[in-house]
C-alpha cells in the first residue's frame, strides 16, 4: 500500500535537482553526486523490512535545532550509555538564523525513566561546535566542543545529568597554527580522567595558516589529570607529516572505545589514505595501518585534469572487539579534478567493512569484489518493483549514499552497524530526492558471520516524509537494546550543506531496538564448534544472559564461583538438544564483585568473568 502511494505521488509532483555546492570546512568542492551502482548486474543486497514494522515505544525526543548539520563526514561521540542505564545525548544547537549566533551545545540526560525537558540554551557561554561526550572523573561528564572564534571549549561537571558545568577554553592550539577546530574527544583511564583529542589545524580556506607544511593538519593533545594539563600538546603523530600528506578533511577521523591503555582511530578522505591510528600504551607510542591506499594523497598542485579516483568518503567508525581485532566502516567516496579546480564526488554507493586480520584494500573499490569478501555490508540498490528507484538526484551531505557509519561491540562479541542510506521507497514529494533511513546489519560471533539482510529502521509507514542522519550509537547496551539518536526533519538535505534549501526545524531522538534483531541466528549456518558467550549484561546487579550454542545433545551444567574459587551456585541443565540456546543467571543475591562463570558442556569447560554492581 506504502509503495501504492509513492507511485501516485511521483505522477503528482515534479522533480528537483541539486546545484553545486561549497564546502567551506576544507579545501575542496563538492560536485553533483552520482549515484549508480559499480555494477548494476550483482545481486544485490535486499532489504529486510517485517522486523521494525512500526515506531518503537523507546524513540523520544531530546531538543530540536535549526541548524541542521551534526558533522562534515565522521560521526561524532556525542551519545553515551550508562552500565546503570541511564543515558546522556549532545547534538549542535542553533535557533537563530542565519548566522546562528547561539549555536553550541545542546544536551539531554535520561534519568532510567524519562529524558529531561528539551533545553532552550546551549551548554556553553560562547558559540560552539562539534561536541563530543564522555565519562569523566569517576561519575561525572566531559564535554569538548571548538569555539566559532577560535579554540577548544570544555566542559566538565562532577555528576553526570545535574549541576552547573565548568568552562574553560583548553588547549591552547599549538604554536604555529592560528587554531583547531572539529574536535574529537574520547576519555579512559581510572576514573576517565586521562582525556584525548585529535582535531585539525585551521586550514586557510577557513582562515588559518598552513601547519608544519600541511593546509590543515592532524595533531593530537593528552592529559592525564582530567583536562588540567596537556603533556601531549598539539603534536603530529608519525607518518602524518606534510611527507605523506598535504592536508586533511574535517571530520575525516573517528576515535574507537578505549580498551585499557590501547586507543586507536580511523582516518580517511578523498586526499588522503585510509587508515588506522593505534597505540598500546596510552598514546606515548603509535602505530599506522594503512587499509586503502590514494595516489592523490600528497597532491598540492591542482592539475589541469586528474581521472577519477575512489576513496573512502571521509565518513567512518572503528571499534575494538574480540582478541584485539579492530573493525572499521567507511563509505565510498572519490574525486576528479578538471579546469584546474578540485572537485570531490562524495556520493559514490557502498559501506566498506575492514577489519585488521585483512588485507590493504583494492583501491578500485569495485562493489562486487567487496560483495565476494564480505566487505560491503550495506549499498543502495533498486527495489523490486516498478517505481522503485532515485527520483532525481539526492540531497547531499559530503559524504556516500550509505554513510554516517557507527559501530558497537557487545560483550559475546556481537557487532552491531547502523549507518544513514538513501531508501528508494520514499521519494519526497516536493522533488527534492529521496530520503535517508537509518539501515543496520549485525555480525552474530557464535556464527562467525554477518546477518543476511540490512535492515531498514524506518521502512514503516509511520516514518513515511522524513529524513532520519547523523546517527550516533551508544557503545554499552542495557536491557537487550542497542540504542541510539540521530537528526530527523520533515524534507530531505542540509540546509548548512546547500545553501539553496530553506531551512527548517529539526529533532533530536532517541531509540532503542532490541539487540536480536541485528544479530538473529534466522539464515545463518550454524558455527562449527561449541560456542560459550561473554554474559550480558556485563557488568550485572540483576538478571544476565548467556548465549550457548551445542554442535549436539550435551549435558549442560552451569557454575558461579568467587575470585576464591569457592562454588556460590550450581544449575545443571540436564541434557540440551542442539543448537542455540540462551541460559540465565541471577546475581541479585551475590555481592558486588569479581565472579567467575564457567558452562561444562559434556565434561568440556568454558570459563567467562562476570562482575556483579
Amino acid at each position: 500500500m506504502k509503495r501504492i502511494l509513492l507511485f501516485t505521488l511521483l505522477l503528482t509532483f515534479a522533480v528537483g535537482s541539486m546545484a553545486q555546492l561549497s564546502k567551506n570546512q576544507s579545501k575542496y568542492v563538492q560536485k553533483i553526486p552520482r549515484f549508480t551502482i559499480d555494477n548494476p548486474v550483482m545481486n544485490p543486497l535486499q532489504p529486510h523490512n517485517n522486523t521494525v514494522s512500526s515506531k518503537s515505544t523507546l524513540e523520544d525526543q531530546l531538543g530540536t535545532t535549526r541548524y541542521d548539520m551534526q558533522t562534515n563526514e565522521a560521526p561524532q561521540n556525542r551519545f553515551y550509555v550508562y552500565p546503570d542505564g541511564t543515558m546522556a545525548g549532545t547534538w549542535i544547537m542553533g535557533m537563530l538564523e542565519t548566522s546562528y549566533p547561539d549555536r553550541g551545545t545542546g544536551y539531554n540526560y535520561f534519568d532510567g525513566s524519562s529524558w529531561g525537558a528539551a533545553p532552550t540554551a546551549r551548554v556553553e557561554s560562547v558559540r560552539t561546535g562539534w561536541p563530543s561526550l564522555c565519562p569523566w572523573n569517576g561519575g561525572g561528564e566531559l564535554i569538548v566542543a571548538h569555539a566559532a572564534t577560535g579554540g577548544l571549549v570544555m566542559s566538565t561537571r562532577p555528576v553526570k545529568g545535574t549541576g552547573t558545568w565548568t568552562q574553560k577554553v583548553s588547549p591552547a592550539p599549538p604554536t604555529g597554527a592560528a587554531t583547531v577546530a572539529w574536535p574529537r574527544t574520547i576519555t579512559s583511564g581510572t576514573n576517565n580522567m586521562n582525556v584525548h583529542i585529535i582535531v585539525m589545524t585551521l586550514p586557510t580556506g577557513n582562515g588559518g595558516t598552513v601547519y608544519k607544511g600541511l593546509d590543515g593538519a592532524l595533531v593530537y593533545f593528552r592529559s592525564t589529570d582530567g583536562g588540567s594539563t596537556w603533556d601531549k600538546n598539539g603534536i603530529q603523530l608519525p607518518g602524518l607529516d606534510s611527507t605523506n600528506y598535504a592536508h586533511f578533511g574535517g571530520d575525516e577521523y573517528a576515535w574507537g572505545t578505549p580498551h585499557g591503555d590501547t586507543i586507536y582511530f580511523v582516518v580517511g578522505g578523498p586526499y588522503s589514505d585510509m587508515y588506522l591510528m593505534q597505540s598500546n600504551d596510552n598514546g606515548d607510542n603509535w602505530t599506522k595501518t594503512v587499509i586503502l591506499t590514494n595516489a592523490n594523497k600528497n597532491l598540492k598542485v591542482v592539475p589541469t585534469y586528474k581521472a577519477p579516483w575512489y576513496s573512502s568518503d571521509g565518513s567512518l567508525a572503528c571499534e575494538m572487539g574480540k582478541n584485539g581485532v579492530v573493525h572499521v566502516l567507511s563509505g565510498i567516496g572519490g574525486g576528479e579534478i578538471q579546469s584546474s579546480t578540485e572537485y570531490i564526488i562524495q556520493d559514490r554507493n557502498g559501506l566498506i567493512y575492514w577489519n585488521t586480520t585483512m588485507p590493504i584494500l583494492k583501491d578500485s573499490l569495485n562493489l562486487d569484489t567487496l560483495l565476494a569478501k564480505g566487505q560491503l555490508i550495506g549499498y543502495y540498490s533498486d527495489g523490486p518493483n516498478p517505481g522503485d528507484t532515485l527520483i532525481g538526484t539526492p540531497q547531499a551531505y559530503r559524504v556516500g549514499l550509505t554513510s554516517f557509519p557507527c559501530i558497537s561491540i557487545a560483550d559475546n562479541g556481537d557487532m552491531y552497524t547502523i549507518w544513514s542510506g538513501i531508501t528508494y521507497q520514499n521519494p519526497d514529494p516536493s522533488g527534492l530526492g529521496n530520503y535517508r533511513h537509518i539501515w543496520g546489519r549485525g555480525f552474530n560471533y557464535a556464527y562467525q558471520r554477518w546477518t543476511t539482510d540490512q535492515i531498514d529502521f524506518n521502512s514503516d509507514i509511520t516514518y513515511i516524509f522524513n529524513e532520519y542522519v547523523y546517527p550516533s550509537m551508544g557503545k554499552s547496551f542495557y536491557g537487550g537494546n542497542f540504542d541510539y539518536i540521530y537528526q530527523t526533519a520533515p524534507v530531505p538535505g542540509s540546509a548548512i550543506v546547500t545553501t539553496t534549501l530553506a531551512t527548517k526545524t529539526c529533532t533530536i531522538e532517541h531509540r532503542g531496538l532490541p539487540l536480536p534483531l541485528l544479530t538473529g541466528v534466522t539464515n545463518h549456518q550454524a558455527p562449527k564448534r561449541d560456542f560459550v558467550g561473554q554474559n550480558y549484561p556485563n557488568p550485572v546487579n540483576g538478571l544476565t544472559t548467556i548465549n550457548v550454542y551445542l554442535q549436539n545433545d550435551a549435558k549442560v551444567i552451569i557454575n558461579v564461583t568467587n575470585i576464591t574459587g569457592q562454588n556460590l551456585m550450581t544449575m545443571d541443565q540436564g541434557t540440551v538438544t542442539n543448537g542455540a540456546h540462551q541460559f540465565t543467571i541471577d546475581a541479585s543475591q551475590l555481592s558486588t564483585g569479581i565472579y567467575f562463570y564457567s558452562v561444562t558442556i559434556n565434561g568440556q569447560t568454558t570459563t567467562h568473568k562476570m562482575i556483579v554492581e
